[in-house]
C-alpha cells in the first residue's frame, strides 16, 4: 500500500463518520486563529486595506467550510461508504 492509498483510506475513514461538536469547535477555533494571524501579517506587510480583503476572503471561505461540515455532521455521510 503506497502513501496515496493510505491518505485516501484515512480520508474516507474520517469522512464516513459524523463530526462531533468538539471537532466542529476545534475547526472553528483553528479557522479563527488562521484568519487573525493571516490578516495581522497582511496588515504588517501590505497595509490595512489588503488586510481587510484577506480577512474577508478567509472568513468567507472558512464560513462555507464550517457550514458544509455542520451539514455533514447533521445528515451523516453514508454516501462515502
Amino acid at each position: 500500500m503506497g502513501p496515496l492509498d493510505r491518505v485516501e483510506d484515512e480520508y474516507v475513514d474520517v469522512s464516513s463518520r459524523r463530526a462531533t461538536v468538539r471537532e466542529l469547535l476545534e475547526l472553528a477555533a483553528g479557522a479563527l486563529v488562521f484568519v487573525l494571524v493571516a490578516s495581522a501579517l497582511a496588515y504588517y506587510l501590505l497595509g490595512d486595506t489588503v488586510a481587510l480583503v484577506v480577512a474577508g476572503g478567509l472568513v468567507l471561505i472558512f464560513g462555507v467550510m464550517l457550514i458544509s461540515q455542520a451539514y455533514w455532521a447533521i445528515t451523516g455521510r453514508s454516501d462515502y461508504e
